[in-house]
């Protein structure tokens, strides 16, 4: 869980702000580890009463992190109850209901075709655990009953019922399916392979080669078509196969076959995989005019971006005259990264804070000292499609009055998500904390409000 500071006084960000951070705790700011556990498993401390069966402990797992974590209080029976209803879109004649039987208890009860099939009897008071056995129990009658259950992989089943228990929570809490979850992990974290971005619809074509990456140093370059991986060929196997197939643990070899338009025959090159990490950052420069381009915020996003200003600033003859952060469309990202990115422009006071049911959601984000440019005229862009990290920095840059707002309004996605690992190696994302601006407002659904309302193209910005 992310550590966060004491806001020290004397900023610019005005006494509700400081005000605000004093009603949380504080400890000293770790690095980039993330905030608020995302992206970084919590856990309830429950572990050992889970379950032994796999898929009564993943259920009573993922029932037992949403009652705890969610931002409003919500009954395990109300979500195990959604997740059995999901089973009758699987087959329709599936039905799960639940049968009260008096003295506060009830029964779940399984029919299929209108037979009786299983019921589990279950108090109506009964916790995330209790309900998670029971949810189980139908799941596996569901599937012996159910030719067409029985020939789906317990994934698919999984799958449809924890869309069922996050139906019952709010639109950014999700279930991501194993395989969606090493793709996520993989844009948030990084991954081993060789740097390159592919185009799947066009012969494994290279649109894009991450520099210094080691398909750079090798020597590959764009519109290379990728026509063997490791010596198997790449005509006619699925995007996926093959994208796992070059990626892999770092520091092992992987042998690429590339076709290049000016060479006859296609040529083998003998890569070693490397940490992975997709750039989210562009730097233009229009003389003394840095324009900076977040596309969202993983954990190098930060670094990016400081490297990027020393280097404009080096082409600006040591002096910049101004910096414009271009946040549009960003959809957000790693929180810390958001903070840490305010943090760069912000010498002291508050930059964000966080509240939610959880004591753990409960913290303040303030700036650490260690700022490189608080000086620097400053610009940020926003739009509509602006949300969630991206709003945070824009918030805290115009509550300090460091930097003056452009654009329209912001999505207004003012919430913390935490991310659970499964014990299927899936993924639940739950909606666990409120986001507030240094000047005390909530960001969700009221966004960023910029200070001068315009529709900026990329080139018009280029030209400033």
């Amino acid at each position: 869980m992310r550590q966060v500071e004491r806001a020290r006084g004397g900023g610019n960000t005005g006494g509700n702000g400081l005000a605000l951070c004093r009603l949380f705790r504080y400890s000293p700011r770790a690095g980039s580890v993330a905030a608020a556990c995302l992206l970084a498993a919590c856990t309830t401390g429950h572990e050992a009463a889970l379950p032994a069966d796999p898929t009564a402990r993943l259920y009573a797992k993922g029932l037992d992190e949403i009652t705890d974590l969610y931002i409003a209080p919500i009954a395990p029976r109300q979500l195990a109850l959604a997740g059995a209803a999901q089973l009758h879109h699987l087959d329709n004649a599936l039905e799960v209901f639940e049968s009260p039987t008096g003295d506060n208890q009830a029964d779940l009860v399984l029919r299929y075709h209108g037979e009786h099939i299983a019921s589990s009897p279950m108090p109506i008071v009964a916790g995330a655990i209790d309900w998670g056995r029971s949810l189980a129990a139908m799941s596996a009658a569901a599937r012996q009953a159910s030719p067409k259950i029985a020939a789906m992989p317990q994934e698919a089943v999984d799958k449809a019922v924890f869309d069922g228990i996050t139906s019952k929570l709010d639109r950014f809490s999700r279930y991501a399916a194993p395989e969606l979850a090493l793709n996520q992990r993989a844009a948030r974290d990084g991954y081993g392979g060789i740097g390159v971005t592919l185009d799947g619809t066009d012969d494994f074509r290279i649109a894009e080669i991450i520099p210094q990456s080691p398909a750079d140093r090798a020597g590959l370059r764009p519109d290379d078509r990728i026509t063997a991986v490791d010596g198997v060929p790449t005509q006619g196997r699925p995007a996926e196969e093959v994208v796992h197939a070059i990626q892999g643990a770092v520091a092992t070899p992987v042998s690429i076959t590339v076709a290049r338009t000016s060479a006859k025959e296609p040529r083998a090159f003998r890569l070693e995989r490397a940490a992975v990490t997709a750039p989210t950052v562009a730097l233009s420069q229009d003389g003394t005019i840095a324009l900076i381009r977040v596309a969202s915020f993983n954990h190098t996003t930060t670094q990016l971006v400081a490297s990027g200003l020393k280097e404009a600033e080096a082409k600006a003859g040591g002096r910049l005259d101004g910096i414009v952060l271009d946040l549009r469309s960003n959809p957000g990202g790693l929180l810390d990264q958001a903070v840490d990115l305010a943090d760069l422009f912000i010498h002291d006071g508050p930059i964000s804070a966080a509240t939610g049911r959880n004591p753990g959601s409960r913290q303040c984000f303030a700036a650490k000292g260690d700022s490189i440019d608080t000086h620097t005229p400053m610009a940020v862009l926003v739009n509509g499609g602006s949300a969630s990290a991206a709003e945070i920095v824009a918030a805290a840059l115009q509550d300090s009055g460091r930097a003056v707002v452009i654009g329209s309004s912001s999505y207004g996605k003012g919430t913390v998500q935490t991310v659970v690992h499964l014990p299927n190696k899936a993924e639940l994302t739950v909606t666990w904390a409120r986001l507030l601006s240094p000047s005390g407002y909530f960001l969700q659904a009221h966004g960023v409000v910029p200070v001068s309302y315009t529709h900026l193209t990329l080139p018009t910005i280029l030209r400033v």
